[in-house]
């Protein structure tokens, strides 16, 4: 049992200073490491190796998809306590997501794309497919992963940005949580029960429910955490047994995801909430939502550089200074920009609204990075 002198998840978070920062930065590099497999040799190349340590359970990927949604469930859900109004809510939460998204687009359609197309460049600019890659991914309505001729040859045919399959899903959760807001169901034992459903719908699947059950079951495990936060304890020992689940779950080839849920869940806190250096990680900017949005691409265009198949080591090795660069020049000139005008409505929809402190961004700040996508090794 953990002992009455470790703090609450509640006290964790209410402490200046976290570990998020960095995690969210880490979640997005292993995304790339993940990528760079199938994007670097093909799907036939050499195996994912957690994806063969667990049996396909998981991919290094959709373990990191994983993480973004425990952060997220964590603070999106702390964001509407908070602030219990849905037009503030939704209009800070849209500022994280899609003015990154939208100039990631347009940099993949016309810079990216038109230089590696095989078409001619009128042919591609005046091809429907170009401006329904555009309309589509930025809808979050049915990603389009291919543009006209580009990367084509490469040993991961046609996906320009396999990455965005997440995106649906993270908007989704947000306004389950406004729904649940509104409802009245936003408590600690609905939580509970939505989670218990979600397990049992990764067990017994039924209908066509896609990814939800299963990436409900980080974001709801993180949720139902946070409703209980003032029961729950952060302790070594019970982070360090929940690890030693996760490895033997992943090790059996069965219960991995249930696991990841609830222990992973509560392990990533802990390691959140850990006295360290990290905590000022992101004083100079939060680089995880770029380095997702351009890991991709990046890959791909390296791959096509290089004219053929190329270890996974150089894939990841060539295309992540470029994503961070892009991901740096998109938090400098777009994201942190955008985040400024999060106060916009709150001014004018809802006078004497409760100003979040200066400084105070982590209870805005998380969004999922990283296919169906293209294909399940892109998890």
């Amino acid at each position: 049992m953990p002992s009455p002198s470790s703090p609450t998840l509640h006290a964790c978070l209410e402490k200046p200073g976290n570990n998020l920062d960095f995690l969210r930065f880490l979640a997005a590099s292993g995304v790339i490491v993940s990528h760079a497999f199938p994007l670097g040799e093909g799907v036939k190349g050499t195996p994912e190796p957690l994806e063969r340590f667990s049996q396909g359970q998981f991919s290094i990927g959709l373990a990191c998809v994983a993480a973004f949604l425990i952060i997220s469930g964590v603070l999106v859900t702390r964001s509407w306590e908070r602030a219990p109004r849905p037009r503030q809510f939704l209009w800070a939460r849209a500022l994280r997501i899609f003015p990154g998204l939208a100039v990631s687009l347009l940099v993949s359609v016309f810079i990216l794309g038109a230089a590696f197309t095989t078409r001619p460049l009128g042919e591609y600019l005046t091809t429907w497919e170009t401006w329904s890659y555009l309309l589509r991914n930025i809808t979050l309505d049915n990603p389009q992963w291919n543009l006209p001729g580009v990367f084509e040859t490469n040993v991961y045919p046609g996906a320009v940005n396999g990455a965005l399959w997440t995106m649906k899903y993270e908007v989704g959760f947000y306004l389950l949580v406004v729904g649940l807001g509104l409802a009245g169901l936003l408590r600690r034992g609905w939580a509970v029960v939505g989670w218990l459903l979600a397990a049992g719908l990764n067990v017994f699947p039924i209908g066509r429910l896609g990814y939800w059950p299963q990436l409900y079951l980080y974001f709801g495990g993180a949720l139902t955490l946070y409703l209980w936060r003032e029961r729950v304890r952060m302790n070594h020992w019970v982070a360090l047994a929940c690890a030693a689940v996760l490895v033997l779950t992943a090790w059996l080839g069965a219960g991995c995801r249930i696991a990841m849920g609830s222990c992973g869940a509560y392990l990533l806190l802990h390691l959140a909430f850990v006295p360290s250096k990290l905590s000022h990680f992101g004083k100079r900017g939060d680089f995880s939502y770029g380095l997702y949005v351009y890991g991709f691409p990046a890959q791909q265009m390296v791959t096509a550089l290089m004219g053929g198949a190329i270890a996974w080591y150089w894939n990841a090795v060539l295309a992540y200074p470029v994503a961070l660069g892009l991901a740096v020049l998109s938090w400098k000139l777009v994201e942190a920009p955008a985040l400024k005008l999060k106060r916009v409505p709150s001014r004018s929809w809802a006078r004497g609204t409760v100003e979040l402190k200066e400084g105070q961004t982590n209870d805005l700040d998380s969004r999922t990075t990283s296919g169906g996508a293209p294909d399940s090794r892109l998890g």
